[in-house]
Parts: C-alpha cells; sequence; structure tokens
C-alpha cells in the first residue's frame, strides 16, 4: 500500500514531526456536529480502532467518552511516532499505536471491535484499498457493531477546473493527495454493502469555510 502514498506520506510525516505533544484534556473535537457523532460512537463500546488515526487525537478523546481498548493505524511513521510519545502522557485506557496500512487490519482478530473510526481516510485511498479497508472494517466488527465515516466536500467538474485539479482517472483525482471524489448517493451505495446507515449529516468548519459528510454507520448481520 505504501508505494501509491509517498506523496502523503512524506507531507504528512514533516506535519507531525513538527507538532506538540500535549494531549486532549476535554471530550471534545470543538466541533459540535462531529462530537456528537463521536458520542454516539463510543456510546456502549470499549474497543476501537482509528484507521488513519495520525497522532491519536481522536481516540484520546473517545476515551474521555469512557472507551477502554484502543488501536491506531496509520502510515505516517512521524505520526505513530508522536501518538506513542502522547499515550505516556495519557492516564485513560489503554493504547496500541501500529505503523503500516490496510494489511495491518488483517493482523486484527474478527469480530473483535465495538467501533471503527474513518475520518478523512476512505476517500484518499485508491479505490482497491478503499474497498480491502471497508471489508475488513467490517470483518473486525462485531454484529451491532459502529463505524464512523467522515469524507472530504464532493467537488464539482467546475471546481475542478477552477482549482486546477488533476484528474487521474474518472473520479480519481490528485488535489496533492489522493482524493477519491465521489458524490454523497455514490458513497452510499458503497457503504450500504457493508453496513446500515443510522445518520448522516454535514459537518461545517466555518474558519477553513469547507464541510465534510458524517456517516454513522452500523454493521449488521447479513450484510
Amino acid at each position: 500500500m505504501t508505494r501509491n502514498y509517498n506523496n502523503a506520506i512524506k507531507a504528512w510525516d514533516e506535519i507531525f514531526a513538527a507538532k506538540g505533544d500535549t494531549v486532549p484534556t476535554k471530550p471534545s473535537t470543538g466541533i459540535e456536529a462531529f462530537d456528537s457523532g463521536l458520542e454516539w460512537l463510543c456510546e456502549g463500546s470499549d474497543r476501537i480502532l482509528d484507521f488513519g488515526c495520525g497522532d491519536g487525537t481522536l481516540l484520546f478523546i473517545c476515551a474521555l467518552m469512557g472507551t477502554q481498548y484502543h488501536i491506531g493505524v496509520d502510515l505516517s511513521e512521524k505520526a505513530i511516532e508522536k501518538a506513542n510519545i502522547r499515550k505516556e502522557k495519557f492516564s485513560q485506557g489503554a493504547f496500541d499505536f501500529i505503523w503500516g496500512g490496510a494489511e495491518k487490519l488483517k493482523t486484527i482478530e474478527s469480530a473483535s471491535l465495538d467501533a471503527v473510526i474513518l475520518s478523512n481516510i476512505i476517500d484518499n485511498l485508491y479505490p482497491q484499498d478503499m474497498e480491502l479497508v471497508l471489508h475488513e472494517v467490517h470483518r473486525v466488527l462485531k454484529d451491532g457493531g459502529k463505524a464512523l465515516v467522515k469524507l472530504n466536500p464532493f467537488i464539482t467538474e467546475a471546481q475542478i477546473e477552477e482549482w486546477q485539479i488533476k484528474i487521474i482517472e474518472d473520479d480519481l483525482l490528485d488535489d496533492g493527495f489522493i482524493l477519491l471524489n465521489k458524490t454523497d448517493q455514490e458513497w452510499r451505495a458503497i457503504l450500504t454493502q457493508y453496513f446500515i446507515i443510522h445518520e448522516e449529516t454535514t459537518i461545517v468548519y466555518p474558519e477553513q469555510k469547507q464541510t465534510n459528510r458524517l456517516f454513522l454507520l452500523v454493521r449488521e448481520n447479513g450484510l
């Protein structure tokens, strides 16, 4: 998986190498709609995975919301280094931070997790890797387990032209990273192959003048 994401890995390594190592002290991201989704995800959940965890911030917040055991996976070596430094400063819950990609999900026992976070990650993957991640998340979640999926906004043809974004192929774009640019309807069709949609909403980031799409999902037997 790493050979296709070298530019993204380099960029994120630089970002996380420059970040501090303080840890969250409040169970909040500061974004109400996102916090509401995390609260739903954490309610009744003990074991949780964040694929694309960065330096572990969301897992630390989940621990403050009551989760107990946390797995974080990320392709950025510097992100995982920072996450491991931060966990030593954090007194609630247990944490395993793993450097790697979707192949690391195969090491997790089937039906062993209560919840999974996929925050701005599956639409930054090549299609085959996105499908692999969703398949593995479905496998590792218990029946009735929950998943939170946050996605970048859909970019229109006019915006692609205006912002001079490179089209790799079909809806796969190069905006400096890999961007799988699908509509809400297309994402629904993909996600419902694996999960029941419990709720979907829009997260607004006023300072960045940007929105994200949020899907709250449930794994049910038979899907």
